[in-house]
């Protein structure tokens, strides 16, 4: 580890050490106001824009929203491998991972690590975030970063144009143009950590059109676990996965453009063992899409566009588990949704108590007295709830009703001298196979109606539709309907003003208006102070608001009950369920500025936000109380600078300081342990303070980029306010020999803190992890 260091430490000096001689050699002819250009951002003779927050182009002192806008040099510059490892540069929002389903996490401030729910992300138009089970699989995403022209990200609520879920924000994804991206690139990148990438991307004109097609393969071993040491891995989380995707450009007249999109997808994800599993339930999955979108120019006042698509997800994950006989007692099912605690001990906690070959004889007689009483219909509730606390601490409120169905449950045990049999164990295999689909389809029309005045406005529709056996029990289906708008008035010379809002009817939830008002006091053509107010919600999804969520063990080994398949007693099913949609409502006061004698871009943006009726609780088998009613406010202050102080040289900074209080609903029905976990939760993933610091250097055919990460206070109720602070350093070398650019490439990536990402066990077994990188482009 002391040799490691010492590397990195040289390589970082060295760096630096090249970087600042060409640095002073550069300061001596740069002329910011002739020679910027941040990124590939024209910070001078164009004024820089954004797409996304209105649906509008429009320049970047009028956007009615904060916006962090990533270039294609800037991703080749950082040398990211995905999509949230390029997210960690955004000011406010932190990357981390969840618990069970082996997910990256993306949140904006404050929010869950578990399911990536609260977030709308876009690629070209084409919304990824899944159809039933409301979340968004990075791993999914069928996008070469090599293939992304920009990324917008918008940091707050944006339903008003995009409809629910873009409720913290909104990534929208941008790829490059198929005519500008004429040739072929092979890339491939070997590290530890078991990182192997490999990228095959060919583009070209065929008359007037314009494809490309790109192949991509990206795998990694993931975490080490708490208990891995000397570079070992213990943790079941590697992934594999690749894609094909197609893109064709199709010009029909000089005014009508017909783009069409396509990709196939493919992956395994490891998935880690659950008490009852015996071996690894890892996912496979299978995605594909197809979309369409036709642009007409009726003048150039007024365009529109047509756009629809149609994408697919299926997810195999196959089980084979275990568990007591008496939890697929058929009796336990309806039994669970009255008393579900006590549910569990008759399933689960006493049959242990059988099954444990280290039982105490005291232990067993206890066992017996309280089980036969139960059997007998000798005991009266209030007996059984005094025997429980004495013996076991615990404390349960029953009615006869539920003494009843443990009465047959244990009954059914009994083989004539005794109930031994309910230590009994029955073995078969399951799944959490679901296929998910979406249909839609949008129409979007833009009008300059003045010079002063300019509106998009459109309509969509969309299904959304799964197919599970395990969440379902069959096929589930919602339809939403949508109108949007959003209008930009230049009121006076300096001052704008955008309004708008998006009306949603659907067929799971109540209707949902999300409104947006923003002024923008320009302070000069660049310079501008805005005030922003938006509302927006989150839907609640399929298996939230529809479950019929059960786990069937088919072919069960041999026992007293006689069963062949068998329904575990957990379930939930959809009248269990009475949940609203979350809200948010935001306020920020902004400042936006272009400087262009210092060639710098700098956005601050100070806001607090109120959100309610938030589904706090982990969405999985064994969620006994699923609520909206969990309360959270947030403020703080965000910022970023984008700096070119010379020809070759800029500088990206951004950070925040996030205030998060959580405040829950009802917790009657939970124990101390839910309770404290829930005031936890939605503040895991988020630091009090966050920092990173970029400076890269663009030298002759190479370039260097280091890179500073630092999170104060990151997950405080978890890790004790420990830092997490890593370094990062990027190199490339590029030739041209004839029309052939070979490149080479060198990313280090330093952990300067031991502390885990998340959970316990999101730690690696070494502090330096690299990857070394080739490929050549013709």
């Amino acid at each position: 580890m002391l040799l490691k260091n010492k590397i990195f430490s040289g390589l970082i000096l060295a760096s630096l050490a090249i970087s600042a001689d060409a640095l002073a050699d550069d300061m001596a002819a740069f002329d910011p106001l002739t020679d910027g250009d941040f990124g590939g951002l024209a910070l001078q003779d164009d004024i820089p824009v954004a797409l996304t927050a209105a649906r509008l182009k429009q320049p970047r002192a009028e956007v009615p929203a904060s916006i962090t806008v990533i270039e294609a040099k800037q991703i080749e510059a950082w040398g990211v491998r995905t999509i949230p490892e390029l997210m960690r540069f955004v000011p406010g929002m932190f990357v981390g991972h969840g618990d069970d389903q082996n997910n990256r996490a993306v949140a904006y401030h404050a929010s869950s690590p578990n399911i990536m729910r609260r977030m709308q992300v876009l690629v070209d138009g084409r919304s990824v975030f899944k159809a039933a089970i409301a979340q968004i699989i990075w791993d999914d995403i069928p996008v070469a970063m090599e293939d992304i022209q920009r990324v917008e990200v918008v940091r707050g609520p944006n339903a008003a144009s995009y409809g629910a879920n873009a409720f913290l924000g909104v990534i929208n994804i941008v790829t490059k143009h198929a005519a500008d991206t004429q040739g072929t690139t092979l890339r491939f990148r070997k590290g530890n950590q078991g990182v192997e990438d490999s990228l095959f991307s060919h583009s070209d004109r065929v008359s007037d059109d314009a494809y490309r097609l790109t192949l991509q393969q990206n795998s990694d071993n993931g975490f080490d676990g708490r208990d891995a040491t000397n570079g070992e891995d213990d943790w079941h989380d590697s992934r594999r996965h690749g894609f094909a995707s197609l893109y064709y450009d199709h010009d029909i007249s000089e005014s009508t453009q017909l783009n069409w999109e396509a990709a196939y997808k493919y992956g395994n994800t490891d998935i880690r063992k659950s008490d009852f599993d015996t071996d690894y339930p890892d996912q496979i999955t299978r995605q594909g899409f197809v979309m369409g979108k036709l642009i007409h120019e009726f003048n150039q006042d007024h365009f529109s566009h047509l756009q629809a698509y149609w994408q697919t997800d299926h997810r195999t994950q196959e089980t084979s588990s275990c568990g007591s006989t008496t939890s697929f007692d058929p009796v336990l099912l309806d039994e669970y949704r009255t008393n579900p605690e006590w549910t569990q001990f008759v399933a689960l906690g006493v049959p242990s108590i059988y099954a444990d070959s280290n039982t105490t004889p005291q232990t067993l007689a206890a066992a017996n007295y309280l089980v036969g009483g139960i059997a007998t219909n000798s005991l009266t509730p209030e007996q059984v709830e005094q025997l429980i606390e004495e013996n076991l601490g615990k404390t349960y409120t029953l009615q006869q009703s539920d003494l009843d169905a443990a009465a047959v449950a244990f009954g059914n045990a009994y083989n004539g001298s005794d109930f031994s049999q309910l230590g009994q164990l029955a073995c078969g295999a399951g799944n959490f196979n679901v296929r998910e689909d979406r249909y839609d389809i949008e129409w979007q029309d833009t009008m300059q109606w003045t010079p002063a005045l300019r509106t998009v406005s459109g309509i969509s529709y969309r299904r959304d539709s799964a197919d599970s056996m395990t969440y379902f029990k069959g096929a589930v289906h919602n339809d939403t309907y949508r109108m949007f708008a959003n209008g930009e008035w230049q009121a006076f010379s300096h001052l704008v003003f955008n309004i708008g809002g998006m009306y949603e009817q659907e067929d799971s939830n109540d209707s949902a208006f999300s409104p947006r008002v923003a002024a923008n006091l320009l302070l000069t053509q660049q310079q501008s102070l805005r005030l922003v107010y938006s509302q927006a919600v989150r839907s609640p999804d399929l298996l939230e608001k529809k479950p019929n969520y059960a786990v069937t063990l088919y072919d069960l080994t041999d026992n007293y009950l006689n069963l062949d398949d068998g329904v575990f007693f957990m379930n939930q099913v959809p009248d269990t369920r009475e949940l609203d949609h979350e809200k948010i409502t935001s306020v920020e006061l902004g400042y936006y500025g272009k400087l262009p004698e210092l060639n710098l871009e700098l956005d601050v943006k100070v806001y607090k936000d109120r959100l309610s009726q938030l589904i706090s609780n982990t969405i999985a088998l064994n969620s006994v109380y699923i609520a909206s009613d969990t309360k959270m406010d947030v403020k703080g202050v965000d910022w970023q600078l984008n700096w070119q102080f010379s020809r070759n040289n800029w500088l990206w900074w951004s950070g925040a300081y996030v205030d998060a209080a959580v405040r829950l609903g009802d917790t009657s029905p939970l124990d101390a342990k839910e309770i404290d976990r829930l005031a936890k939760v939605e503040r895991r993933l988020s630091a009090e303070w966050s920092n990173n610091v970029s400076w890269h250097h663009d030298g002759n055919n190479w370039g260097s980029t280091l890179t500073y990460f630092w999170h104060d206070g990151y997950n405080d109720l978890e890790n004790q306010g420990l830092d997490f602070r890593r370094f990062e350093v990027n190199l490339t070398k590029t030739w041209d020999m004839n029309g052939y650019k070979p490149e080479v490439g060198l990313f280090w990536h330093h952990l300067v803190d031991d502390s885990r990402l998340v959970y316990p066990d999101q730690v690696y077994a070494v502090n330096d992890i690299y990857s070394f990188r080739a490929g050549i482009t013709f």
